[in-house]
């Protein structure tokens, strides 16, 4: 590569980006989807996803799951519920995409261009690599690459804005960096730069009152469980020793502080009304009022969720015109890439 002080731009990327804003988030499939990542994750995609002025993009990155050797197979596994339950809670399809990972090639050609142009050291830095190896854990080179194949999933679809929290800023600084240090080695604005939306990912807490609500503590309350699981979950949540009839504040209320990530507005004023009076309402009242609600909120999805777990042709069928989309973006990015890089190809040849 020549050397040069004065870099001529073309950058073909401005007419795909008129329009809407467009957004782009991965989901790692982890396991069975509790109130944790409803609140924390789930809830705001699907707001997101209603509102006409963005065009989101809503990725099922299985191959990120593939980092984990012990459970190598658990992400393929998983995908299609995860999926599913987007579909399920109304996700808009409406301009909007839910992708797999796994069946866009364009991603790991991208990520093979910014790995040749990406020094080592600069993923052997990731926070993610580091605290592997300080923790004693058998890192293997996909944890590595890592942060190579995540800046791929962001310039491969021409994405402009990536929802962040704090702890997945360095990611989206080496996504910039790689893209940028790309464009200057081929001297051509190939990948678009995406900026980071940095929002605040609440924490709820789980059932024993003391930490988050993660599957690793068995201390979460799932969304598609059948009501029976539901009641002995909530059975599970830890209280006080105050009485029916004794005031109780809601802010300290385990029951409450889980209630309210999904109940509707008159639920949560209710519930905190009568524990703040206290009379004649004790936590076996707000147990069983925490189940009601969560199968009046969640229930009439239950259905739709089995419906689309069990209907793979249905679930492609809807998903076909955002991977349409997403596809002439994959390819528009690739074929920009692979004319910076001057690499020919016999087999598109007309």
């Amino acid at each position: 590569m020549k050397e040069s002080t004065q870099i001529t731009r073309n950058k073909p990327t401005q007419k795909t980006l008129e329009g809407r804003k467009r957004f782009l988030t991965g989901i790692k499939a982890t396991g069975q989807i509790h109130l944790g990542n409803y609140f924390g994750a789930i809830k705001p995609m699907m707001e997101l996803s209603h509102n006409s002025e963005n065009e989101v993009i809503l990725m099922c990155v299985d191959w990120h799951g593939l980092t984990n050797r012990a459970k190598i197979m658990a992400p393929g596994e998983l995908s299609h519920s995860i999926i599913a339950l987007y579909l399920a809670l109304g996700f808009n399809l409406n301009g909007n995409s839910i992708l797999l990972q796994s069946d866009f090639p364009q991603i790991h050609e991208n990520a093979w261009y910014l790995s040749c142009s990406t020094a080592s050291g600069l993923l052997e830095r990731s926070h993610a690599y580091k605290d592997a190896l300080a923790n004693g854990k058998d890192a293997s080179a996909g944890l590595l690459y890592y942060p190579v194949l995540m800046a791929s999933d962001i310039v491969t679809f021409d994405s402009q804005f990536i929802p962040v929290g704090k702890d997945q800023n360095q990611h989206l600084e080496y996504a910039s960096d790689m893209a940028k240090l790309f464009n200057n080695l081929v001297e051509t604005d190939v990948y678009i730069e995406a900026k980071g939306v940095e929002r605040e990912i609440p924490t709820l807490i789980g059932t024993d009152g003391d930490r988050k609500m993660s599957k690793s503590y068995n201390n979460e309350i799932p969304i598609f469980a059948s009501k029976k699981d539901i009641e002995k979950k909530v059975k599970e949540i830890k209280t006080d020793s105050k009485g029916l009839d004794d005031p109780k504040d809601p802010n300290t209320c385990t029951i409450f502080q889980i209630f309210q990530s999904f109940a509707s507005k008159e639920a949560i004023s209710y519930m905190s009304d009568r524990l703040e009076k206290g009379t004649g309402y004790g936590y076996g009242h707000a147990k069983k009022d925490f189940v009601d609600e969560h199968e009046r909120v969640f229930g009439v999805f239950r259905e739709k969720y089995d419906y689309y777990l069990n209907n793979e042709k249905v679930v492609k069928d809807l998903l076909e015109p955002g991977y349409e989309r997403a596809n002439n973006y994959a390819n528009a990015v690739l074929e920009r890439a692979r004319t910076a890089l001057g690499l020919r190809s016999y087999s598109r040849i007309k």
